[in-house]
């Protein structure tokens, strides 16, 4: 039986590893790219989902006590607060009267999102306005 001496290797060369990563490297970044906009706006709905519970904790404290004013001190409202902050929510403007309020967050997305004791929930170039009564307004 006679041995072959010249052992044949098997495998890729580095050029052949090279392409690859490249390609999967090119892949990665056009993946990445794409799903941008849809995480701002994921993060976006969360932080309206948030502001919503802020809502409730609000008309609910109106129900049981007449007024807005100490809504703030709700756990409820202080957590739904937190998690639209953590949420990626820019600047924070709240406004409280004894019968009205507004609150408003800038989003990831671009905009801002505000709700007030009105029943107005929208965006587009409104501020939480500081005038009694207090509500959103057009700036």
């Amino acid at each position: 039986m006679i041995q072959n001496l010249s052992k044949k290797h098997t495998g890729f060369t580095l050029v052949e590893l090279l392409v690859v990563i490249a390609i999967i490297g090119l892949l990665s970044t056009i993946v990445l790219v794409s799903f941008g906009p849809v995480r701002n706006q994921a993060r976006d709905t969360a932080i309206k989902a948030n502001m919503s519970q802020m809502r409730l904790a609000a008309e609910i404290k109106y129900v049981n006590d007449a007024t807005y004013v100490t809504t703030t001190t709700r756990s409820d409202f202080i957590a739904a607060k937190a998690a639209a902050q953590a949420a990626g929510g820019g600047s924070y403007a709240e406004n409280w009267a004894a019968g009205t309020y507004c609150f408003q967050f800038s989003l990831p997305g671009g905009g801002s999102w505000c709700i007030d004791s009105t029943g107005y929930i929208g965006s587009a170039n409104i501020t939480c306005n500081g005038t009694q009564p207090t509500r959103c307004a057009a700036t």
